[in-house]
């Protein structure tokens, strides 16, 4: 139904997406997970037609949607929950459902309180004063006000409890048996790879990996991807790349170094000299006393 073929995309001059190749087929539930700023996000920009797509294609039921604007793709059938919801907060929730139908003009608001019954006691209330929870709720149910044949849901759980994000979770095998398929894009691993059929890994914005969600819950690669080595032997702990050890000890050995020369120069008089006061704050600074 979905097929990303080498797309690369970016801002500006920035390019951020890389090569990246991506299914997703009729009822089918697919995650796409990876640490913060693997390029997740813009992936669904770019295939919504927020982000331009430099180079690459996409196809969607057969048709080329490459470069093809936002409102062209609504109209094919593609469904974007936007990372932080983007709910209107001074509207009530039934309003907020009703503008998700607009462009064909559906009403039937049903099909979707069936989905989440607690938005069904909510219909009068502004979504401004709803939980993160049901805000999240009313984001999905929204999308789907649009009847498509594909739905992306970006950062479902962010800001939710577990509780929530589990309930939540547990419609998406409805959404996707009642004929919309599903991408979603997850921090939290167990919960997209449960729910989902397959998986991608993203990292610095590309595909790293790919295949069943069942494999891949146990898969140690997928762990990597958060927490697991880089290139060249380094760790990559919450987005930030560590170098290798022989790479650490030698920059250790260069700061002691520096530290006894430093300690040298000290009790001789490479320093220019300051005045008094200036001399106590500035050794009160390195002390790091007030």
């Amino acid at each position: 139904m979905l097929e990303v073929k080498g797309v690369c995309a970016g801002y500006g001059r920035v390019q951020v997406l890389w090569d990246v190749d991506l299914t997703v087929s009729v009822n089918e539930i697919v995650a796409l997970v990876g640490p913060n700023g693997a390029g997740k996000t813009t992936l669904l920009r770019a295939l919504s037609g927020m982000v331009p797509i430099r180079d690459g294609s996409v196809t969607f039921l057969g048709e080329d949607i490459t470069g093809r604007s936002i409102e062209r793709i609504v109209d094919l059938g593609i469904s974007h929950v936007p990372e932080g919801r983007r709910l209107f907060p001074g509207l009530t929730v039934k309003d907020n459902l009703r503008l998700g139908g607009w462009r064909n003009r559906n009403t039937d608001i049903d099909r979707v309180i069936d989905l989440f019954p607690k938005l069904g006691d909510r219909l009068s209330q502004v979504t401004g004063s709803m939980s993160g929870g049901e805000q999240q709720m009313c984001a999905i149910a929204r999308g789907l006000m649009g009847k498509p044949d594909l739905i992306m849901i970006d950062e479902l759980s962010m800001g939710l409890a577990p509780v929530i994000v589990e309930e939540i979770i547990g419609r998406l095998a409805d959404i996707a048996a009642s004929g919309t398929a599903v991408l979603l894009v997850e921090q939290d691993v167990d919960a997209a790879l449960t729910v989902a059929e397959r998986a991608y890994v993203m990292e610095t914005g590309r595909v790293v990996m790919s295949g069943n969600a069942g494999v891949r819950v146990a898969d140690p690669r997928v762990e990597q991807s958060y927490i697991g080595t880089a290139g060249g032997g380094g760790a990559i702990l919450s987005g930030y790349a560590v170098a290798p050890p022989d790479r650490v000890l030698r920059g250790f050995a260069r700061l002691q170094g520096a530290a006894k020369r430093l300690k040298t120069a000290s009790s001789a008089s490479d320093f220019p000299r300051l005045p008094t006061g200036q001399r106590e704050t500035s050794c009160a600074l390195l002390r790091g006393s007030g």
